[in-house]
């Protein structure tokens, strides 16, 4: 940031020229304010480079609002309001950047761990699959009557035309023989979707 003037000679008049587009007459108050406004920035951001942004976005406003200068009263008072209103923006934006940041990667988190489960669960269940696909015709097909259909081991009894015991003894024989096709295949991930899968 460039060292501006001590005084401002005849600030009134630079004034009344600026609002009338004279380029001379604001770079003459640029210089003279610029310097007055970095450390007033500057203690709200604490980083030079963001005090310089704001300060040109101050200037920049202040070119288009030339016009209107013919109605403020106190010039200098204007000027360092439009400072702290531009910090206050820049303040809130990067508020605003942060919880946006923080949201994103809190999402790209719960994406990523839900894709590395639903990638688990697909895993556990294709080994489940395969542990049924095992399983004797009559014994995998009372177990997809019971886990699949949902059906009690009554209603299987009277669809298959056996006892409730046969159904009952070949759904142990099932679960026991998927069980342990399960332990030497999976990990404890799929221990869960076991028990969720084949629970009723």
């Amino acid at each position: 940031m460039s060292k501006g003037s001590q005084y401002l000679l005849n600030e009134e008049q630079l004034f009344k020229q600026l609002s009338e587009g004279d380029e001379r007459a604001f770079e003459s108050i640029y210089r003279y304010y610029s310097s007055r406004l970095f450390p007033f920035v500057d203690r709200m951001v604490r980083l030079p480079e963001l005090t310089e942004e704001i300060i040109q976005d101050v200037f920049i406003l202040l070119w288009a609002k030339r016009e209107q200068l013919v109605d403020v009263s106190n010039k200098s008072s204007y000027i360092f309001q439009m400072a702290s209103n531009k910090t206050l923006d820049y303040q809130r934006k990067i508020a605003s950047n942060k919880r946006l940041l923080e949201k994103v990667t809190y999402l790209s988190t719960e994406l990523s761990n839900e894709t590395e489960e639903k990638v688990l669960y697909n895993d556990s269940a294709a080994v489940l699959e395969e542990a049924i696909n095992l399983l004797p015709q009559q014994r995998k097909l009372i177990y997809h009557l019971s886990r699949v259909e949902g059906l009690s081991h009554e209603q299987i009894a009277e669809r298959l035309d056996i006892s409730k015991s046969t159904v009952a003894n070949q759904m142990v024989s099932a679960m026991k023989h998927i069980r342990t096709f399960m332990e030497k295949r999976a990990d404890l991930f799929s221990y869960a979707v076991f028990y969720f899968l084949t629970r009723k």
